[in-house]
């Protein structure tokens, strides 16, 4: 059984695709993965991954597209796929396509957080929602959603028949994000950040990520605590259309603020990272499902997130962390004061954190639900 997994670009294989490509090859299947094909992409081929390179653009150049479109109908032509799964908006679009243009028997979409949401202006809305529908209905057989939210709105509105339409959930491995193989002592030497409560934020260093507002209440904070630290994990990818330079917004504060700030660029350690910190912090503007907070609650973290699609699901405000207003400075710095004034709270949260992580987001159970769609395909060509 032959299947192509695609994505817009490499580093989101690197991220997040992995243990499905993994455990498809453990059930035997032969596994390609399409993506535009970077560094990262290269290393991975060097691995033994089968890397196809697709040039996706992720503007609005139809030209580019188009062009996509071709090479990905070609690809499929030339290997004869027996199911094609897409992810990230743009890819999954052209791929969809090209898989029903070359009559693909399985072509499966993973939603990791439909684009539209509600804070776009009206026109965007409906006119990224209607290529949703468009797409799941009559260019798709399933869909997988990772946010519960995005489930129930495909179904109510009827994105595809109830049985395509799949709630898989988002995951990470608790082996490897476990608390309890990592001295945190230590690591806070490392990253000199010993008698200091951290924050922590880990993911894209975009705009749409909060990141200017995380800045912003970190300075607020500093004038009042003298003991916190605020590390920020992560870095551009490519195609990112609103990326910025936090190094350029830290070095116009002041020496006292700047000198507890750490910009760690890219990581691979991010279980030791998360093991040095006090609270994690995600202020997005928008979201699917995010694995960043599935990772920190892996690792017994208490959290506070942006009040949004996704994050919602996973951070139960007063339970396991609080939730702000996006875009509020203000409403940011209330919620994370309120945990770093209050060791119990830490301490409470950050074990309910773990706690819901067990129940609801271990890796095993997410790759199941996949599998159990690919596992009766396959019986059913036989």
């Amino acid at each position: 059984m032959k299947i192509l997994q695609v994505t817009a670009v490499d580093f989101t294989v690197k991220k997040f695709l992995l243990p499905l490509v993994d455990e498809l090859d453990n059930k035997d299947y032969e596994v390609h993965i399409a993506c535009n094909v970077n560094e990262i992409g290269e290393d991975l081929r060097n691995k033994g991954y089968a890397i196809k390179h697709i040039p996706f653009s992720r503007d609005i150049n139809v030209f580019n597209h188009f062009k996509s479109l071709i090479k990905m109908v070609t690809l499929i032509r030339k290997e004869k796929y027996d199911i094609i799964h897409s992810h990230t908006p743009v890819a999954s679009l052209i791929t969809r396509l090209a898989a029903k243009i070359t009559n693909v028997p399985l072509n499966v979409y993973t939603a990791h957080g439909f684009y539209f949401h509600e804070n776009m202006k009206p026109f965007v809305y409906k006119m990224t929602y209607s290529l949703e529908k468009i797409w799941g209905k009559y260019l798709t057989d399933y869909i997988f959603f990772q946010s519960k939210e995005d489930y129930e709105l495909a179904l109510q509105k009827k994105f595809n028949k109830p049985d395509r339409l799949v709630h898989i959930n988002n995951g990470v491995s608790g082996n490897k994000f476990n608390p309890l193989d990592y001295d945190r002592n230590i690591i806070r030497r490392e990253l000199n950040v010993e008698g200091k409560k951290v924050i922590l934020f880990i993911g894209r260093l975009v705009k749409e990520k909060g990141i200017r507002e995380l800045l912003a209440a970190f300075e607020i904070l500093s004038s009042k605590h003298s003991d916190l630290a605020l590390l920020l994990v992560g870095g551009g990818v490519t195609g990112d259309r609103d990326g910025l330079s936090p190094q350029a917004i830290v070095d116009k504060m002041s020496s006292s603020v700047r000198q507890d700030i750490h910009l760690l660029g890219l990581r691979d350690d991010i279980p030791k990272i998360l093991a040095a910190s006090d609270v994690f912090t995600l202020p997005s503007y928008r979201e699917g499902l995010p694995r960043s907070i599935i990772e920190a609650m892996a690792m017994g973290k208490p959290i506070v997130a942006t009040d949004i699609r996704g994050c919602r699901e996973e951070v139960f405000d007063g339970f396991n962390g609080y939730l702000c207003r996006d875009r509020d400075v203000d409403s940011l710095v209330s919620a994370l004061e309120r945990l770093l004034t209050n060791d119990d709270k830490l301490n409470d949260y950050g074990k309910q954190s773990r706690s819901i992580f067990l129940e609801e987001f271990e890796e095993q159970k997410v790759l199941d639900r996949q599998l159990r769609v690919f596992e009766n395909f396959k019986i059913n060509k036989k």
